[in-house]
């Protein structure tokens, strides 16, 4: 019978190495779901499908069950026809298997704007979808012609499911029908998180819970994915021949696994240091006092493991909600040293904060609210970075709200 839940894929662990931290690794452990990767499926069963699907297996090939109309299925239309091509050379291909409750000019429209060349079967009486057990679009089934005279009574031999498919898992079908996982891998190639996280469980459930995560997202509340001197840092491989294209469609978009580990990460042959890349966004113009050393314990590959679902959903929602914390934006330690100090660097910003009503931010407070810190703390700078002063004699208040209130301690 058939599984309708990625049956072989992800639930496979290799444990190689000695006593794993509190976090579920440690040095030397093989990913989680590697085992059934690499190994595949051990039994490949053998279903009876309608003549017309069978009519167009004649090697390894993809059946996807999709609806035109669907925009999980639009999303990966281009990815399933790039697929096709690829392995058309390997006597393989691609065949869709449209639902029953399209129209036709829909159908049509998606073969014409996707440029689909593979064969599509319009499943009208939803046979085909029945002999898939497919209960969701996009779905997808690698399947060959059943071996013996199996073949002649339209039997296909099942070799691996993705249900549901998803953006950038061609390439695991694409292993499946080389027989080699590690051919996959090209020099210089992006494939996207997905397919990081078919071994890679654990790391791929921490990721979703960091900033680089939602990094598309975050453009889009700002309505900045237009800008180009924005995006490169909220996608990955921007501007590289296989890296992120446009939009928000591609499996490139936010900030995954290959743009620290680069294209592919160490399984090409060439190997990436990932705390070198780090400062090529986290600049000083955009992170305020950044390093590697207070920005590692935020990607923590195995913050997931201790989580229950809940918290797990809790955490990713208030990301994309923009109400978790942001502790890169935490100033370091240190005394402030007057805005006067940052003229002789900054001459234009100074005189432009000396002409704004930060400047004089204690005139606009009202007399009675000179003696309290709660007042105080919005018109003036404290003294030092960190918590606010519970007394007055703590804040500069002749200096405002100055420099240091929103670029940190000048000492630092």
């Amino acid at each position: 019978m058939i599984r309708r839940s990625l049956p072989w894929l992800l639930l496979a662990g290799v444990a190689v190495a000695a006593a794993p931290d509190p976090r579920g690794w440690s040095r030397g452990t093989v990913a989680s779901g590697t085992q059934g990767i690499v190994e595949g499926v051990k039994e490949f069963p053998v279903v009876p499908f309608p003549k017309v699907v069978a009519d167009q297996v004649h090697g390894k090939t993809l059946l996807v069950y999709f609806s035109p109309t669907c925009p999980h299925c639009r999303k990966v239309a281009a990815e399933l026809q790039a697929l096709h091509l690829r392995l058309e050379p390997e006597g393989a291909g691609v065949v869709g298997i449209s639902s029953g409750t399209a129209e036709a000019a829909d159908l049509e429209e998606f073969q014409r704007t996707f440029g689909i060349t593979f064969p599509v079967i319009h499943d009208t009486t939803g046979e085909v979808a029945a002999a898939m057990a497919a209960r969701s679009t996009p779905s997808a089934m690698l399947v060959t012609p059943a071996p013996g005279k199996g073949a002649e009574k339209g039997k296909l031999q099942v070799r691996d499911v993705w249900y549901p498919y998803l953006p950038g898992w061609d390439a695991l079908v694409e292993a499946r029908v080389l027989g080699d996982v590690w051919k996959v891998f090209r020099p210089g190639e992006y494939l996207g998180n997905n397919t990081c996280a078919a071994c890679h469980v654990e790391e791929q459930a921490s990721w979703g819970l960091t900033f680089h995560s939602v990094a598309w997202h975050t453009l889009q509340q700002k309505e900045a994915t237009a800008q180009d001197e924005c995006v490169g840092c909220h996608v990955t491989g921007k501007g590289q021949p296989t890296g992120w294209g446009s939009g928000a469609t591609t499996p490139l978009a936010d900030v995954g696994c290959e743009a620290c580990h680069g294209p592919g990460g160490p399984h090409d042959g060439e190997r990436v240091d990932a705390k070198t890349v780090c400062v090529g966004c986290h600049d000083a113009e955009h992170s305020i006092a950044f390093s590697v050393e207070k920005g590692l314990p935020a990607l923590d590959h195995f913050a997931a493991g201790h989580l229950s679902d809940a918290e797990r959903d809790q955490r990713r929602a208030a990301l994309w909600e923009g109400e978790a914390p942001r502790e890169l934006l935490a100033f370091p330690e240190g005394a402030n040293v007057g805005s006067a100090k940052c003229r002789a660097c900054h001459a234009v910003e100074y005189d432009q904060w000396a002409d704004s009503p930060h400047a004089r931010g204690m005139d606009s407070l009202r007399q009675e609210g000179h003696d309290d810190p709660a007042c105080v703390r919005c018109h003036a700078t404290a003294k030092t970075s960190g918590p606010p002063p519970t007394e007055v004699k703590g804040f500069d208040t002749f200096g405002g709200v100055g420099c240091e209130s929103c670029h940190g301690p000048g000492e630092k």
